[in-house]
Order: structure tokens, then C-alpha cells, then sequence
């Protein structure tokens, strides 16, 4: 039996990945995975570190991602020389380093799932409160945020009920779409209204983190002693480099979470085409699109939203702006789309791993010699299993 992680055989690329359906269902389904809420705490990620400081982190974070991603593909395609079996990525790991490994992997992937899920749920009640409360002022904000929640629950079962991830898809591409929208408003916003000093104010009006409502993010010094309580940055204004090491050290991880896609990846791998699948070439190029896309996401909306509020920018960059601003609440629907995309995304991998354990379950029951399922199959379970790879 040869080494794990031995090499893949030299294989040439396919003809034209740019025309090949399959390699951009991969690229799309791979950034959908790293996409939702955190594209909007970019802004305040690149306060910390500075506007060329977090351009450089962004790079960097993305390249090493990019890396990891196509070493994710390479162990998949060696896992899978040595059991055809293996799909994700908690089976991938157990084809390295054994069953103690795959167990651990598999609760730290269930617990941040769960997280993650939950966390998506919030979003959504956070980001069409708004909305609703325009609609409907007089009902109760509490209220309000449990049905949303309820609501977004009810859409997001019905899109985990998919049994493949490439099916994702199309929804996988509205979700770029989306975000897209939103740094175009970001982007547009800057242009129209950028932080210089004595003009960086916010249209939020009085505010938890703004009192006042007349808040400044590049104050001059005369703004500075005049009121002092409406200048939380001083005179530094946007700068080009963090201002010490705690702002940067808390951007490191609001700009590596953003980019996390390598648990899905051992899925999108799955279910790649077999053209695919033997291919190096593809998987250095599925990892590097993936990667640039996000770039391409993710840069604008840093640089704009920072270079828009300063010192004021929020975690959550869309509370800078007014209630009332039409394209802010354009913004806010686009990014409710994107959470209810990206759900699922986050849901699969849970999925799979539960369905390996029921699985586990049932063939240790029979082993013992206990009552099997009626169909007499033990890999009858609530969570329908993936269909095997397509075919090229």
C-alpha cells in the first residue's frame, strides 16, 4: 500500500477549465462556503490594521487559504486511492491519522457548525429587523427578531434538504451576486462621501456607540476640544498602518474566518467530475479562483468602509448607516440573501458527519446482533447520504 500522502500521479489539466461547467460549479460552491457576515466586518478589521496593513493581511491570509485548500483536494485524491469510500473531510482525516483523530475532528466540526448556524440565524434577525421595523414600528422589537429567526429557520431546512452540494449552485452564485451589490454600495458610498478631516460623520443618528448622533471619525483639532466625546479617534483619522498591536492582533481573525472554506472543500471534492478529480492543475486553479474571488470581495469593502467612517466604523458596517438610506437597505436585503445561501454551506459538513455516525451506530448494533432498521440496511438514516461523483 503506498504512503498517504505520497504525490499524485502526473495527470494533465483538462482542455479549458474556463469553459468547463463543473470547475466553475467547484469555484462557486468553495467561496459560497466562506461567505456571509463576515464581509461586513472588514471595515472595522481594516481600522485595526490600517489600510495597506489590511490589504497585506488580506493577501496573505488569502494566499495561505488558497494553499490549504488545494492540500485539502490532494489528500482527498490520495485518501480516496486508498478507500474509494471517503467523501469528507472528517473520513479524510481518519485515512491519515486513524479513528482517535477522526472522532476529535468530528466534535470540533459539529461544535463550530453549530456555531456557525446559529450565528447565521442571528444575522438574519439582526439584518431584516430594520426592514420589518419600517414596515410594522408599533410591533415589538423582541418579537420581531423570534419570528425572523423563526421564519429564516423554516427557508433554511428546506435548502439543507438538498442531498448534494453541488445542487447549491445556482444559489452559490446569487450569493456572490449579492455581496457583490453590497460592495458596490459600499464602494459608491466612498466615493461620494469620503473621511476627510472634519468631514467623517455618520447618518445613523444617536446611536449606543454615538449618543450624540453628531459622531466624527477624522476630527480637527479644534473639533477635538470642542467636544472630545464626538471624536473616539482623535485627529489620526484613516491611516495607512495599525496603531499599536492589539488593534492589529484583532483583525487577524475577522479577516482568517472569512476565508474559511477547507471543511467544504473535501465535499466540493466529492463531487467534482473524475476529469477533475485526477487533475493537480485543477485543483491549483479551483483554490486560486476561489481565493481571488474573495479578494475581489472582500478588498473593496474594506478599503471603502473604513475609508468612508474612519475612527466610527462599526463591527457590523451597515449600522453606519441611516434607517432610512435606500441603497443601505438594498444592502441589508442582499446580505440576508447571502446568509440564507451560505446556511447550508455551513449545515452540510454537520450533515455528513452525523450521517457517518449514525451509520457507525447501526453496524455496531448489528454486530452485537440488535434489531436492525426494517429495510434491513444499516445506512438507512433521516440524513440522506450524498450520491456518488458524477460522471464526466
Amino acid at each position: 500500500m503506498q504512503p498517504l500522502l505520497n504525490p499524485l500521479a502526473a495527470t494533465s489539466p483538462p482542455r479549458s477549465l474556463v469553459r468547463d461547467g463543473a470547475f466553475w460549479t467547484a469555484v462557486l460552491t468553495t467561496a459560497n462556503a466562506a461567505l456571509g457576515a463576515g464581509v461586513l466586518a472588514y471595515p472595522i478589521a481594516f481600522q485595526g490594521a490600517g489600510l495597506a496593513g489590511g490589504s497585506l493581511l488580506l493577501l496573505g491570509f488569502a494566499t495561505t487559504a488558497s494553499v490549504g485548500l488545494g492540500a485539502v483536494f490532494q489528500c482527498m485524491s490520495a485518501a480516496r486511492r486508498l478507500d474509494p469510500r471517503v467523501r469528507d473531510y472528517t473520513k479524510m482525516v481518519g485515512a491519515a491519522y486513524g479513528t482517535t483523530a477522526e472522532a476529535l475532528v468530528t466534535v470540533l466540526i459539529v461544535l463550530y457548525v453549530f456555531g456557525a448556524c446559529w450565528g447565521y440565524l442571528v444575522l438574519l434577525s439582526d439584518t431584516l429587523g430594520p426592514l420589518v421595523r419600517k414596515v410594522a414600528p408599533a410591533v415589538d422589537e423582541s418579537l420581531v427578531r423570534i419570528l425572523l429567526q423563526c421564519g429564516s429557520t423554516a427557508v433554511c431546512i428546506g435548502l439543507c434538504s438538498l442531498r448534494s452540494i453541488n445542487t447549491l449552485k445556482y444559489s452559490s452564485a446569487l450569493a456572490v451576486a449579492a455581496v457583490l451589490t453590497t460592495v458596490v454600495m459600499l464602494v459608491r458610498n466612498y466615493a461620494a462621501h469620503p473621511c476627510t478631516a472634519g468631514d467623517c460623520a455618520t447618518a445613523a443618528g444617536p446611536t449606543a456607540w454615538c449618543p450624540s448622533g453628531e459622531c466624527s471619525g477624522w476630527c480637527t483639532a479644534e473639533q477635538l476640544a470642542a467636544a472630545p466625546t464626538n471624536c473616539p479617534g482623535g485627529t489620526r483619522g484613516v491611516a495607512l498602518w495599525p496603531s499599536g498591536a492589539e488593534p492589529f492582533l484583532g483583525a487577524l481573525p475577522l479577516v482568517a474566518f472569512a476565508l474559511q472554506c477547507h471543511i467544504q472543500g473535501a465535499a466540493v471534492y466529492h463531487e467534482m467530475p473524475p476529469r477533475l478529480q485526477s487533475s493537480r492543475a485543477a485543483f491549483a486553479a479551483i483554490a486560486g479562483a476561489s481565493s481571488c474571488l474573495l479578494i475581489l470581495l472582500y478588498l473593496p469593502t474594506g478599503l471603502a468602509g473604513y475609508g468612508a467612517f474612519g475612527a466610527i466604523t462599526q463591527g457590523d458596517i451597515l449600522t453606519n448607516f441611516g434607517v432610512d438610506d435606500p441603497l443601505a437597505d438594498v444592502a441589508r436585503g442582499c446580505i440576508a440573501v447571502t446568509a440564507l445561501c451560505a446556511y447550508p454551506m455551513q449545515h452540510y459538513p454537520a450533515r455528513l458527519v452525523l450521517h457517518n455516525v449514525w451509520i457507525a451506530m447501526r453496524a455496531r448494533a448489528r454486530a452485537r446482533g440488535a434489531p436492525s432498521s426494517p429495510s434491513g440496511d444499516a445506512s438507512v438514516s433521516p440524513l440522506a447520504a450524498p450520491p456518488p461523483a458524477q460522471p464526466p
